[in-house]
């Protein structure tokens, strides 16, 4: 493309973009961005979340493991309690 006709295509941009703002548009931006500034969370509030967070998914990660091994144990212990009674029934035949 053109260099004339590039810088043209982007004043009629810019001109169509500035006239779709309402006035005031700039100021009204910057006092909220200044004002979004002030209210943004301290870093030991950000911490704090954190550590929360990393709390509650160990917590939910040992629940899981616990409920998984406890349903692991009782697998085991059900095929156990099935090899001891066939063996007591090949013994007694004996």
């Amino acid at each position: 493309m053109n260099p004339e006709n590039e810088h043209q295509a982007w004043a009629a941009l810019q001109r169509h973009a500035a006239s779709r703002l309402s006035p005031g548009f700039a100021d009204r931006v910057l006092r909220a961005a200044r004002a979004g500034i002030d209210a943004a969370p301290s870093v030991l509030g950000q911490f704090l979340l954190g550590a929360a967070t990393a709390a509650a998914c160990a917590f939910i990660v040992m629940l899981v493991h616990i409920r998984a091994t406890h349903a692991e144990n009782s697998r085991s212990l059900e095929a156990w309690q099935a090899i001891a009674t066939s063996a007591d029934d090949l013994s007694q035949l004996q």
